[in-house]
């Protein structure tokens, strides 16, 4: 006889979008045991790699991906601030939950090989036409429908099915930010040149400068990724996703800057990119009424980079989502736990939000006090707080937590969960 304390339907989840969120909320939802269909270099801290731990594709990931043994802190004109960065922190990152860095293509890679072994469906070429709420059931632009017990909204950004739940368009928009990034290879980075140290271990360095910041770290063994966030302000060419760029108009956002970016630029085989940041509009809701539907990842909460926790951020999405669908959720109570799941997400996602346009406005100060601050504060390990916040949580263990207490709250009231097939 089975335990209906303990019994725990099969759900059929329907995931629009296959990006970093998709595919991990996939593997989240997979591994609870519930059927899913779904239709550049990368940053992750520990309170993402805690949960590819947890999903089971840590050690494949590990295989494609570095880990920091170094970090550094500059000005624009290369003086050094920090080198306490926290990405190499022992009290801040530890063994089994680390700070690695990774190229996107790799991360998704080894989540795929995930959703193979738990046997989701992955459909591409899927375009969204309309998302009947109540069914419910997404019909997509070849007509076809698919019908299932949830659906969850990731895809991404510039999101459709965010407008459909809306009721109106809600395109992202950008306040002037530009990322410029240039490929490296290291091969041609030779012992003396001045960005050899760069080259021969694996770190995370930051240059802090007016109207921006610039990152650097090694991805797939042989290339050095260098990043520049910029503010261009507003009226720029819009461009959607990465196009290529001249290497002289990234010389020229940095023209006083530390020589040894200048010297990587001029590193023959570099390539550059260039894209613009966008933002979306704070969405006051996630999920439809009906209790059937719900946004996650860039879809509800896109932020900019100047934390590494976009990727993190989705995962900490399907972390809390797995945690919850891991206990015996009726088909009845899937409004109940996506509310659960709104209430634990929403006000983290929003102050991480927070968070980072602060940390992108201190990255960017002009010399003067400010500035003088912030660079005393570098020194002091002031940003450490701010870490051990953002990578000490446990999504999947809060997600558990908020679980539960939601039902002994129902008990309390003398409402007994009842668990349909």
């Amino acid at each position: 006889m089975t335990d209906p304390c303990n019994y725990r339907p099969q759900l059929s989840v329907l995931i629009v979008g296959c990006g970093l969120c998709g595919l991990a909320s996939a593997l989240a939802l997979a591994q609870a045991g519930h059927r899913v269909t779904i239709g550049a270099g990368i940053q992750l801290s520990p309170n993402a790699t805690r949960l590819l731990q947890r999903w089971g594709v840590f050690e494949e990931v590990l295989q494609y991906a570095a880990q920091p043994e170094a970090g550094t802190f500059r000005s624009y004109r290369g003086d050094m601030l920090s080198q306490s960065l926290p990405v190499s922190h022992p009290t801040l990152v530890r063994e089994e939950a680390p700070y690695i860095v990774i190229h996107r293509a790799d991360l998704l890679r080894a989540l795929l090989s995930g959703m193979e072994r738990h046997g989701i469906t992955l459909k591409l070429s899927s375009e969204v036409k309309e998302i009947n709420f109540h069914k419910p059931s997404i019909r997509l632009s070849n007509d076809e429908v698919y019908e299932a017990d949830l659906i969850l909204g990731a895809d991404g950004e510039r999101s459709r099915c965010r407008g459909i739940l809306l009721g109106r368009e809600d395109p992202p928009h950008s306040p002037g930010d530009v990322v410029y990034r240039i490929s490296v290879p290291t091969k041609n980075i030779a012992e003396g040149h001045a960005a050899w140290d760069l080259k021969r271990r694996c770190s995370v360095n930051f240059w802090m400068g007016p109207g921006g910041h610039v990152v650097s770290y090694l991805i797939q063994h042989d290339i050095l990724n260098l990043v520049l966030v910029y503010t261009e302000g507003a009226g720029g060419k819009v461009m959607y996703g990465p196009q290529r760029a001249d290497l002289d108009e990234f010389r020229s956002k940095i023209v006083n800057w530390d020589p040894v970016l200048h010297e990587l630029i001029n590193v023959p085989g570099s390539v550059c990119t260039k894209w613009t940041l966008f933002q979306i509009h704070e969405v006051i809701q996630w999920r439809h009424e009906s209790g059937r539907f719900v946004l996650i990842g860039d879809a509800a909460h896109a932020i900019l980079p100047c934390l590494a926790q976009g990727a993190a951020q989705a995962f900490e999405d399907a972390g809390v989502l797995g945690a919850i669908f891991s206990q015996p959720v009726g088909r009845d109570q899937i409004p109940d736990a996506l509310r659960v799941f709104e209430e634990v997400r929403k006000p983290r996602a929003s102050d991480v939000r927070h968070c980072t346009l602060e940390q992108k406005a201190m990255f960017a100060l002009s010399d003067g006090p400010g500035q003088e601050e912030r660079d005393a504060g570098l020194r002091a390990g002031a940003d450490h707080g701010l870490f051990r916040w953002l990578w000490e949580y446990d999504a999947a263990e809060s997600g558990r937590e908020a679980w539960e207490a939601f039902l002994n709250k129902a008990r309390e009231d003398g409402i007994e969960p009842r668990h349909d097939n």
